[in-house]
């Protein structure tokens, strides 16, 4: 008997010992998921809001063809499909990270999510930049991965009233944004964490004029 009740003392202590021990793994996977997540929102959102603030507009106050205007962009698009915020932006930026063929010049610039070959509901953020001249948004460029698990991106854009919107078409109100708020949700581990951050556009307070006799999409 005392055998026995030696026996059933060191099973308890040993699952007391290997739950502690699992508990504290998982907390410390936890943290190191967490962290890696902040590391990894920290450089993503520092690009998108340079890409943001370095938002372009001619400011030479001339009338403008609606061919003129296509040249020049910022087209945010709301997806929540699958009740999942998926949503995109392509602005025209002045912005340089270091890729670009034509260092320093204007480009386009496209944020969007793709999702990952091998998690299903889990995206890949990609960011697009073309520096060719062209009308409307671009299919070509160089494509690249910024960041991944992410659960979604929520985008919203203030505009001169004040009032939030959710998307936003420079062909349509000839101006940009006031500020753009972006809010990343990353996975970490069996959680989810939301980032946000707001972006002021110094040259939202020009408006293109459209020359007369064209009209508007």
């Amino acid at each position: 008997m005392e055998l026995l009740l030696a026996i059933a003392i060191a099973a308890i202590v040993l699952v007391i010992v290997n739950t502690a021990f699992f508990q504290s793994h998982a907390n410390i996977e936890s943290i190191r998921s967490q962290r890696e997540a902040y590391q990894t929102v920290r450089i993503v959102m520092d690009r998108m809001l340079k890409d943001l603030t370095c938002a372009y507009l001619p400011s030479d106050g001339r009338q403008m063809t609606m061919d003129e205007i296509s040249l020049y962009r910022f087209v945010g698009t709301n997806d929540e499909s699958d009740k999942t915020n998926k949503d995109s932006l392509t602005l025209t930026t002045t912005a340089d990270i270091g890729f670009s063929p034509v260092p320093g010049a204007v480009c386009e610039v496209g944020y969007y999510l793709k999702e990952m070959e091998d998690r299903k509901g889990v995206y890949a953020l990609m960011r697009r930049e073309d520096p060719t001249p062209h009308y409307g948004v671009t299919k070509a460029g160089r494509e690249m991965e910024i960041a991944e698990g992410l659960l979604g991106m929520d985008i919203v854009y203030l505009d001169e009233a004040s009032l939030e919107v959710k998307e936003w078409n420079l062909e349509q109100r000839l101006t940009l944004p006031r500020q753009v708020k972006v809010t990343l949700t990353f996975e970490a581990g069996k959680e989810s964490l939301a980032f946000s951050e707001t972006a002021s556009l110094p040259l939202s307070g020009i408006r293109l004029i459209l020359a007369q006799g064209q009209q508007q999409p």
